[in-house]
């Protein structure tokens, strides 16, 4: 009988540490991410159910896929810049830093114009300031990386290819991913 009673006490402390240790643990939220670009009309990213995400905590990354060519992840990965991100009518962010929209909830949508989807605001570490960021489809690059132009989801030539979208938290956990495919 004794050793049931002690049994007894030593499952309701571990029970009872163990609840305490996972309360004490912040749920990462999980939302469903749909993506489109089109070179003519830009990104355009949508919140098509899940939790709702505070705009300040999250990242919104993106990379070139196998598509683009091989091992291009590392070098075209990039957070997207949420002072050119729009609601559809004003800047998500302001310049000041300060968020004039602060939250992203299902059915939602934000937006990054076909202008900021240059390869100097989208994609800077492919493209220095000495970019020709008006591609044509010989995507001619006067500057010291020519290769690299290949790679700008803005370049005509790739049309049909898919790049990754991501959002995740500020500690890294990823909240939603969706591959997007470049169109006209």
């Amino acid at each position: 009988m004794l050793m049931l009673v002690v049994t007894i006490i030593i499952a309701a402390v571990v029970s009872a540490y163990s609840g305490g240790i996972t309360s004490g643990q912040k749920k990462v939220p999980q939302a469903t991410i749909q993506g489109s670009y089109s070179l003519n009309d830009g990104l355009v990213i949508r919140h098509m159910g899940g939790d709702p995400l505070a705009l300040n905590d999250i990242l919104i990354t993106f990379w070139d896929g196998s598509t683009f060519g091989p091992d291009v992840e590392e070098v075209t990965k990039q957070s997207i810049d949420m002072t050119y991100v729009t609601d559809g009518n004003r800047s998500v962010k302001g310049s000041g830093g300060t968020w004039v929209v602060t939250a992203f909830r299902a059915g939602d949508a934000l937006y990054l114009n076909s202008s900021n989807c240059n390869c100097t605001i989208l994609q800077p570490s492919i493209a220095p300031s000495d970019a020709d960021t008006t591609f044509s489809n010989s995507a001619v690059y006067s500057g010291s990386y020519p290769q690299r132009a290949l790679l700008c989801i803005k370049n005509a030539d790739n049309i049909g290819k898919q790049f990754t979208l991501t959002v995740s938290d500020k500690n890294g956990n990823l909240i939603g991913r969706t591959d997007v495919t470049v169109t006209s």
